[in-house]
């Protein structure tokens, strides 16, 4: 009976002194997807390509780990300017010809949208890097200015699977 006692006292003290072990992150919305490309977006208008650096710190406003909430530029040409999760497509251009590098396409339509109505929402299947699944996701694009150069703005949120999309390889993802 003691034994009991004390474990239950154990846990209680490690739920309250680990709060996140009892709570799990809370899931980000399309609002909080909105505000992070509001606030990356800011930073261009001010600072130009100097906010690229502070906007792919990983520890920096511009990416909230937990929630899988993070920022990315791309330029108007869908070079990869910024990724606050993905440092390694820093500079890769996602223009390409190819029908059937899915990412690549979505990029496109990511910053086509922003082009053209200077913002907006694309649904597509991406692969979720923490469940290692593709899942449905709904990101934001906006169109912000800095001394006559275009930057697309981007953070999305995850909603769940997809339903008619099935990745023919693996090659579809070289994002």
């Amino acid at each position: 009976m003691k034994s009991k006692i004390l474990i239950l006292m154990v846990l209680c003290v490690a739920l309250v002194v680990f709060p996140k072990l009892s709570y799990p992150a809370e899931r980000a919305t399309e609002q909080d997807a909105m505000q992070m490309v509001e606030m990356a977006g800011k930073m261009i208008e001010m600072m130009g390509d100097a906010a690229l650096a502070a906007i792919s710190d990983l520890s920096g406003r511009c990416c909230d780990k937990e929630r899988d909430l993070y920022v990315f530029v791309y330029s108007d040409d869908v070079v990869m300017l910024a990724n606050s999760l993905r440092h390694d497509v820093i500079g890769v251009s996602f223009k390409s010809n190819d029908p059937i590098v899915y990412n690549y396409q979505v990029s496109e339509l990511l910053v086509k949208k922003a082009m053209k109505e200077g913002n907006g929402w694309v649904e597509h299947a991406y692969m979720n890097s923490g469940s290692g699944q593709i899942n449905m996701k709904h990101t934001y694009a906006k169109l912000f200015r800095n001394a006559d150069k275009n930057y697309i703005v981007c953070s999305g949120v995850w909603y769940g699977l997809p339903t008619d999309f099935v990745p023919q390889s693996e090659s579809e993802y070289l994002y």
